[in-house]
C-alpha cells in the first residue's frame, strides 16, 4: 500500500514518526507501515499525546504505548501540560497536539512525519473551506507533503478510504478508540461527515470525485506557487534575509490575483508564520496599498511601510528593538552602499542588530 508513496518520498532507511491517537486511522496507519518496512532499515517511533481533557486520555494513551510494543514499534507519550482554554478548545487542542510532536521531531532529529488524514478528511476539508468562501488554495485541502521548519509532514492516506482502515484492525483484532467528538453535531466538520453519503447518493459526487478535483486544483497552485517564488526572488531586495523591499510602482502594476499571492507570500516570509491572514483583510490591505496617500499598515505580524517610493516589509516584533544612532553611523563606515539610501528605521534596527526592549 505504502510502496509507491515511500519511493515517491525517498525514504529508504529514513526514521519515520507517526502521529498515533488511538483511532482507527491512526493505529492502521503505525501497523501497516510497520509492515511494510520490517524488512528494510527504517526507525518507526508512534508518539501518543494526552491532552488530559478527558479522565479517560490517560489509559487511552496506554492503550496505544501497549499495542506499539506488542508490534515491536518504538513509543512515546507527550503530555499537554498547563492551563486549558476554555473556549475553541478543539482548535486549541489540535495546535497543541502539533506543536508537542513537531517539538519533539526537532529536539531528536526526526526529519519525516507521517498522519493519518484519509479519504473522508480530504473530502470534508473542501467543504468546511467552502463554507469559508476560500479560494483555489484553500480548496486544494491537504498535500501529500508539507514542509515546516525543517519537518516534512507525510498523508500516505489522502486517497483510502477510512473503512479500509478499519477492516484491516479488524483483521487483526484490535481494537479502537472511538472520538466522543465525532458524534457532536454542533461541530462543521461532523454535519459535512453526516452529509457525505447522503450528497454521494443524491448526486453520484463520491469522495474520490472530490480528491480528484482537489489535486486539479493543487497543480494549479503549484504553477501559482512557482510564479510568486520567482516575483519574490527577482523583484525583493532582502535586508538580513529579515526585512525586505520592492517598488510601488511594480507591485501596483500586478494582475489582483497574483498581487493578492505575492501578498500573502511576503507577509507569511517576513512574519515566519504558516499561514496568510484571512483573504478578506488581505484584499483590504491591498486596496490601501494601491492609494497615492498609503503610508503604513500592520497585518499578520508583518509591518509594511510606504516610504521614497518602495514597499517595506518588516516583522512587527522589531518595533521593541532598540535603536543607537551611533551604531548606525557605525554600519554605514563600513557599509558606505547604504549611507544614501532613505531606510525605514525598522529596517536599520535590523541592520545595525538592536536588541528587544522588552
Amino acid at each position: 500500500m505504502f510502496k509507491d508513496f515511500l519511493t515517491r518520498h525517498d525514504l529508504a532507511q529514513e526514521t519515520i514518526a507517526v502521529g498515533v491517537s488511538g483511532g482507527a486511522d491512526s493505529l492502521a496507519l503505525a501497523l501497516m507501515l510497520c509492515d511494510e518496512l520490517k524488512a528494510q532499515k527504517n526507525r518507526i517511533i508512534a508518539l501518543t499525546v494526552d491532552h488530559g481533557l478527558r479522565p479517560s486520555s490517560k489509559k487511552e494513551a496506554q492503550y496505544v504505548a501497549d499495542i506499539m510494543k506488542k508490534n515491536g514499534i518504538e513509543h512515546h507519550i507527550l503530555i499537554w501540560k498547563g492551563q486549558k482554554p476554555k473556549t475553541g478548545i478543539e482548535e486549541a487542542a489540535r495546535q497543541a497536539r502539533y506543536r508537542l510532536i513537531k517539538n519533539w521531531c526537532v529536539e531528536h532529529n526526526v526529519r519525516f512525519l507521517m498522519t493519518a488524514h484519509h479519504l473522508l478528511d480530504q473530502a470534508e476539508t473542501f467543504f468546511m473551506r467552502l463554507e469559508r468562501g476560500s479560494g483555489l488554495s484553500g480548496l486544494c485541502g491537504m498535500n501529500e507533503a508539507t514542509h515546516h521548519h525543517g519537518i516534512t509532514v507525510l498523508r500516505p492516506l489522502l486517497s483510502t478510504h477510512p473503512d479500509v482502515l478499519k477492516d484491516y484492525l479488524k483483521k487483526r483484532s484490535i481494537a479502537w478508540v472511538e472520538d466522543e467528538s465525532n458524534n457532536d453535531s454542533s461541530l462543521l466538520r461532523v454535519k459535512i461527515r453526516k452529509f457525505l453519503p447522503v450528497f454521494e447518493k443524491q448526486t453520484g459526487i463520491t469522495p474520490s470525485k472530490i480528491a480528484q478535483t482537489m489535486l486539479r486544483l493543487q497543480g494549479s497552485r503549484n504553477y501559482f506557487d512557482r510564479l510568486i517564488s520567482k516575483l519574490f526572488k527577482n523583484n525583493f531586495k532582502s535586508y538580513k534575509n529579515k526585512a525586505f523591499r520592492c517598488s510601488k510602482v511594480f507591485f501596483q502594476a500586478l494582475d489582483d490575483e497574483i498581487a493578492y499571492r505575492l501578498l500573502c507570500f511576503i507577509i507569511q516570509t517576513t512574519a515566519q508564520t504558516d499561514y496568510a491572514p484571512e483573504a478578506q483583510k488581505i484584499f483590504k490591505l491591498l486596496k490601501k496599498l494601491g492609494k497615492p496617500n498609503f503610508k503604513a499598515a500592520t497585518l499578520g505580524h508583518c509591518q509594511m511601510i510606504c516610504m521614497n517610493g518602495f514597499l517595506w516589509f518588516v516583522p512587527e516584533h522589531i518595533q521593541n528593538m532598540t535603536y543607537s544612532r551611533q551604531k548606525w553611523n557605525d554600519f554605514i563606515k563600513e557599509n558606505p552602499q547604504y549611507k544614501a539610501q532613505k531606510i525605514p528605521l525598522p529596517v536599520k534596527k535590523i541592520l545595525t542588530g538592536g536588541e528587544c526592549s522588552i
